[in-house]
């Protein structure tokens, strides 16, 4: 069920009844309350504490609340989750150019070192365990990665 049917008028359900209704349910729900309701006027008409308890009664309005804040909860979560991910990915592609440019300057060193007309065994050691780190970040990145995609596809966003 989405919002949009949750929030919906139902059969016998007058339309002063279901202005009524929006009111109540888009009313804050710490601030919620059919006493509190009275105070409203619709189409400059009150109603009476009384009255809505029989309207809630009638048109299952505490089950219809319950549903629609579930509704908008479950909407903020896939913003939330959304948003998330697309920081991810920018943050993972961050991550991958710095990854690409230290991949690179242990190629270009490695180039250096291999022109050289006798090989520094410490310094071809140096660039060879920082190109595993960097490999080692990347590996991280893509785990990272796989890890809110099954995170994204639970939620079913």
């Amino acid at each position: 069920m989405n919002q949009t049917e949750v929030g919906q008028q139902i059969d016998g359900e007058t339309s002063l009844a279901y202005e009524y209704f929006k009111v109540y349910r888009d009313t804050n729900p710490d601030e919620r309350s059919l006493e509190r309701l009275s105070d409203h006027a619709v189409s400059g008409k009150k109603r009476t504490a009384t009255v809505f308890k029989r309207w809630s009664s009638d048109h299952n309005w505490q089950r219809r609340i319950r549903d629609w804040d579930v509704e908008r909860s479950k909407d903020t979560l896939r913003a939330v989750i959304l948003q998330r991910n697309r920081e991810l990915v920018d943050f993972i592609n961050r991550d991958f150019a710095i990854a690409k440019v230290a991949q690179g300057l242990a190629q270009k060193k490695l180039v250096e070192l291999n022109e050289q007309e006798s090989l520094d065994a410490l310094e071809y050691r140096q660039v060879m365990m920082g190109y595993r780190e960097a490999r080692e970040f990347l590996k991280e990145l893509i785990g990272i990665f796989e890890g809110q995609t099954d995170i994204l596809n639970r939620v079913g966003v």
